[in-house]
């Protein structure tokens, strides 16, 4: 996928404003920043949430800047299948250095 000049400059805009509160979301667009721009730089962790959904959660950077997926209105996605949040991270996460599912007391993670 290729993003163009104009739209990185927005995202990267909105990302340093994100920075600046208190829960930080990314949306899916910002996502596709993020993987192009931080290959390999960033942790993937999907977990349960409250109400039965999985979360996905992409963790960056040194300071491990913590930042959960959005929808376009401002909330965070969720899914109510496991096998659904994998795919949106196996599809939307290009080049991640690792990749954690929170299964109760396991840590699973993706395979070289």
């Amino acid at each position: 996928m290729r993003i163009d000049g104009a739209l990185s400059r927005r995202v990267a805009k909105k990302l340093v404003l994100l920075l600046n509160e208190e829960r930080m979301g990314l949306t899916k667009r910002e996502l596709a920043v993020v993987a192009e721009t931080h290959q390999y730089g960033y942790t993937v962790w999907i977990k349960k949430a409250e109400g039965g959904f999985w979360r996905a959660e992409i963790h960056l950077g040194d300071k491990d800047r913590v930042y959960e997926i959005d929808t376009t209105r401002g909330v965070p996605k969720g899914w109510r299948q496991l096998s659904d949040a994998i795919i949106f991270v196996q599809e939307n996460c290009k080049h991640p250095k690792d990749v954690f599912v929170e299964v109760g007391e396991w840590v699973l993670t993706k395979k070289e």
